[in-house]
């Protein structure tokens, strides 16, 4: 069988797969075919300087006329047919071109509808079928188990806290800003797992998309495990370039602020790229004259402050929150009254973090790709507590899918 036949058939697999468990229609997947077909064609007879930069950006476009959603956590779902899987085909061919890696035959790659609902972002997809089928079930069946643990046994009844969103005085926005972190990562990284362990089973690797980012010693490690495939795509499209004519200052601003302009175009995503840009530098700083543990010690208030400019898109809002006021502590009551799936899901994810964070350092978390998690007697754990406290309890979505 031919390598396009093979990836026509894992195409279809995929489009199929995200009939039955997502309930999208087949024109959702067709479209994106189409549009990426078109241009791989049209590039291939006319060759148009940056328009790698073009590409990247033509979400920035659709989200400034109101034709797509700001990518801040909630569900993003395009109502345009015609936008579905914008953000993530555009951003993986801008990498191809950049990279003088993108052909035709990259097409199917680039529009695999599992990829364009879940992510990651397609840098690369290559076939392992060459190993058994008993190899790959030790490898990645366990990602399968840790993915739908973390989106649903985690992710779905944290939604129950949502409300938070609305108050703005200091404890109640820090600890929806925590909240809304936790939800962030158990629902994108327990999707991405879940991706990465499908793929593999049946013969294709994927990007890991998540590297433990809650293992990290600062906020420099931090975004080398998350969202990996993004960070690689601005990597090569703003970094190394930046970086070559002006200061590293420069080159993490635009970095920051151009991942903050493919989220979406609000005040609020600008906000939170010159603040990411400026305490990156500051961890830099502080690292190269060996103050190691106080960038440790910035690296939750960043992640944290970081998480409450970035979800919330009502600029006045917003703004109150950052005067940061004491109207009292009632965060225990609000935790209370959570549904019991809610107050476990928190429970559950903050051990998970807390895991990672504390043994950070040990052989086991080396490699950051949840061995941790792998074992045995983990995996039996996360089953029985999974099979025990599974719910419909809270919003079944993937943040950073279909748009």
């Amino acid at each position: 069988m031919s390598f396009q036949a093979n990836y026509f058939i894992l195409w279809s697999f995929a489009a199929l797969v995200c009939h039955l468990v997502f309930g999208l229609r087949f024109e959702n997947f067709i479209l994106p075919l189409i549009v990426v077909v078109s241009l791989a064609l049209l590039l291939k007879r006319y060759h148009v300087k940056h328009i790698e930069y073009l590409l990247f950006f033509s979400i920035s476009v659709t989200s400034l006329f109101g034709l797509s959603k700001t990518l801040n956590g909630f569900h993003a779902e395009s109502t345009n047919i015609f936008l579905f899987g914008l953000s993530f085909y555009s951003a993986s061919m801008a990498y191809l071109i950049s990279k003088n890696n993108f052909h035709p035959t990259n097409v199917l790659t680039i529009s695999n509808p599992l990829l364009l609902v879940t992510g990651p972002i397609a840098l690369f997809l290559e076939s392992i079928s060459h190993k058994s089928l008993i190899l790959r079930f030790k490898y990645y069946f366990p990602f399968i188990i840790i993915g739908i643990f973390m989106f649903q046994v985690v992710a779905n009844p944290l939604t129950e806290f949502f409300f938070l969103i609305e108050k703005t005085d200091a404890v109640s926005s820090i600890f929806f800003a925590g909240i809304f972190e936790l939800f962030v990562y158990m629902n994108f990284c327990g999707l991405s797992l879940l991706i990465y362990g499908i793929f593999g089973l049946i013969g294709y690797k994927i990007p890991l998309n998540f590297k433990q980012p809650f293992s990290s010693n600062n906020i420099i490690e931090f975004w080398r495990g998350w969202h990996t495939s993004l960070s690689e795509v601005l990597k090569v499209l703003f970094y190394k370039p930046l970086r070559a004519s002006f200061s590293p200052i420069i080159a993490l601003i635009g970095v920051f602020v151009s991942s903050a302009l493919w989220h979406g175009v609000s005040f609020n995503f600008l906000i939170w790229g010159i603040f990411h840009a400026l305490f990156f530098w500051v961890s830099i700083s502080l690292l190269k004259k060996n103050y190691v543990f106080l960038s440790l010690l910035l690296t939750p208030f960043i992640i944290v402050i970081g998480r409450l400019i970035f979800v919330d898109t009502d600029t006045n809002r917003l703004l109150e929150k950052l005067s940061f006021s004491y109207t009292g502590f009632d965060i225990d009551t609000i935790f209370l009254n959570a549904p019991t799936h809610s107050q476990l899901a928190l429970v559950f994810g903050f051990l998970i973090i807390s895991i990672e964070f504390a043994f950070r350092n040990s052989r086991i978390m080396q490699k950051r790709n949840y061995k941790f998690l792998r074992t045995p007697f983990s995996l039996m754990i996360l089953s029985i507590i999974g099979i025990v406290f599974v719910s419909n309890v809270g919003v079944d979505y993937a943040v950073y899918g279909q748009r």
